[in-house]
This record gives structure tokens, C-alpha cells and sequence, in this order.
């Protein structure tokens, strides 16, 4: 439990008569996976129960929104942090929370940190900017049925698993792709998408299927891998945690190839894959045109 929890046992009184009481995750997900996670599903494709408990204890700072003595909404809330605000009916002023969690959020966290206001969804996104709240990235969730079909690799290229020793090859197309991409405003330390790669390997590639659906491209002439598409199940359906190709060796085909071998591979056991994509990226066009769908956007802001 965060120390900022253990000092706010006691209620938080707000302006107007409302409280936040802190709550245990195995009691907050009660109302969380209801008014919360069901509300909101069309925007996560799925958001299972599990993942919710998870998500509540990882988090562990919910707090339930209360006018006298009757709860109202819900949210998770600590220093520089705010996320998954929801109101539980009757009670329908989603403004108005905003409006008293923010300036409550300010007193509590670091002014030399950025105040994150983590994962709001698309209709709340202008409430946040009425406030001053700055977007800082938009993603959507896609997702596509699986189903047996042909990938076709151009030639001079060839694919294969992914190994260990692929790891820091793999983390440096990763780091070019993104900064060659004007979508992508912050990119990562090496280490991190190190640990990202390292992530698929211990984790991950113990699943057939998820081995399989992952591949590098090497360009024959060079020896160097100049594509990869890295797998994890999540929440029991295929995610793509990363899709990447050499800038230099952009539009002749190897990110198709890496989607269609993935929808093929991932056909013998799943009934539909998903990925994750930025607001903008012109990525988008091609995973439409094998037939992804998009939900509703997902936005991350800091507040000022």
C-alpha cells in the first residue's frame, strides 16, 4: 500500500459536502467493474474482471466519491496521479467531479512533476482542456477477427523467430522506426525497449502461439533484421505489443506481411487479435484495409 494511502485513511472532505473514503481493491472493484469497466468496455474492446482486480490492487489508491453519505463515483487518486473517474447513477455530473478532484489533486502532488490524468475517454476529454489539462498522446484500440489466410514476404527478405540474441538489434529498429514516425513526441531509453523485447522472450514466447505469430524480417543482403512484430496474450486474446519497420525499407510490404502472417498464425487458436495504435498514425491506413476496427479514442493528459 502507497504511504500517501496509509496518511489518507481518514475521509477527505471536499467543497459541498463531498468525501473521498479510501477503499480496499477487493471492495472498490465492486463498483469499479461495474461502473467503471462495463460502461467503458466499447473502448478497451474487452476489459475482463480479472484485469480490473489487477488493476485495483497494482493501483491501489481508490477511492469512492461520496455526497453525505451516499456514494456518487469512484476514482483512483494519489499524488501527480488521477485515473478512471466514474459517477454511479442517479448522480450524473461528471463536470462538476472534475472539477473538485482537480484542484484537490494540485494540493497533494509535486509541483515540479507533471500531474498525470491517465486513460479518459473520448467524451471527457474537453471537460479535462475546460480545466487547462494539456493532451499529451491519443491511442485507439483496433481489433480484427482471425482467420486462415496467405502472408506473402517480397523478395529479398526473410523471416523467422525471434531469439535472445536478436534482443538489441531489435530494441534499435524499434528506437529508428519510432523516431523516423512524427506521431511519436517521446521515445523511450534503449533500455527500455530492451526490457521491452526481453519481456516477450521470458514471458511470452512460452506460448506456441504467441512464438509463432512473432517474427523478425532480415534483409538477406545485409544479414540485419529490418522488421518484427512481437506478441503477448492478454486478458486470453493475442495483443501485438510492438509492430515496427526500418524506415528505409518502408512501403514494399513487410509490415502486410507481419499483420497477415499474424492474423493466419493466431487463427489456430484465438478468434480475434488486437493491437494498440497513436491518434495519427499513418499506420492506421493499412490495418483498416485488412480490416481492423477502431474503438473510441483513449487519452492521456497532465493537468497544469
Amino acid at each position: 500500500m502507497s504511504d500517501h494511502v496509509q496518511t489518507l485513511k481518514e475521509p477527505i472532505h471536499l467543497e459541498g459536502g463531498f468525501k473521498l473514503v479510501y477503499q480496499e481493491p477487493k471492495d472498490y472493484i465492486r463498483y469499479y467493474s461495474i461502473y467503471y469497466g462495463q460502461k467503458y468496455a466499447d473502448y478497451y474492446f474487452r476489459r475482463s474482471a480479472a484485469t480490473l482486480i489487477e488493476q485495483a490492487s497494482i493501483f491501489d489508491c481508490g477511492y469512492f466519491i461520496m455526497k453525505d453519505e451516499t456514494i456518487i463515483g469512484g476514482v483512483f487518486l494519489k499524488p501527480n496521479f488521477m485515473s478512471d473517474l466514474f459517477v454511479v447513477p442517479p448522480y450524473e455530473d461528471y463536470d462538476g467531479l472534475v472539477n473538485k478532484l482537480l484542484p484537490y489533486l494540485k494540493t497533494i502532488s509535486k509541483t515540479d512533476d507533471k500531474i498525470l490524468i491517465r486513460e479518459v475517454v473520448e467524451e471527457h476529454v474537453p471537460t479535462y482542456e475546460q480545466q487547462g489539462c494539456q493532451i499529451h498522446e491519443v491511442n485507439y484500440w483496433m481489433t480484427r477477427p482471425t482467420q486462415s489466410m496467405s502472408a506473402i514476404l517480397p523478395e529479398g527478405y526473410a523471416s523467422r523467430a525471434i531469439v535472445c540474441e536478436d534482443t538489441d538489434e531489435i530494441a534499435t529498429l524499434i528506437m529508428k522506426a519510432y523516431r523516423a514516425n512524427s506521431v511519436y513526441k517521446h521515445i523511450a531509453a534503449k533500455e527500455d525497449y530492451i526490457l521491452h523485447v526481453k519481456e516477450f522472450l521470458d514471458l511470452h514466447r512460452n506460448n506456441p502461439i504467441m512464438d509463432e505469430s512473432s517474427r523478425v524480417i532480415v534483409d538477406t543482403g545485409t544479414n540485419t533484421i529490418v522488421g518484427v512484430c512481437l506478441h503477448m496474450e492478454f486478458e486470453e486474446y493475442p495483443l501485438i505489443m510492438s509492430l515496427a519497420v526500418d524506415p528505409d525499407h518502408q512501403h514494399k510490404g513487410l509490415g502486410r506481411f507481419l499483420l497477415t502472417h499474424s492474423i493466419n498464425s493466431s487463427s489456430k487458436e484465438y478468434p480475434a487479435t488486437r493491437l494498440s495504435v497513436l491518434k495519427n498514425n499513418p499506420a492506421i491506413k493499412l490495418y483498416e484495409n485488412l480490416g481492423f476496427i477502431r474503438s473510441k479514442s483513449i487519452t492521456d493528459m497532465y493537468a497544469e
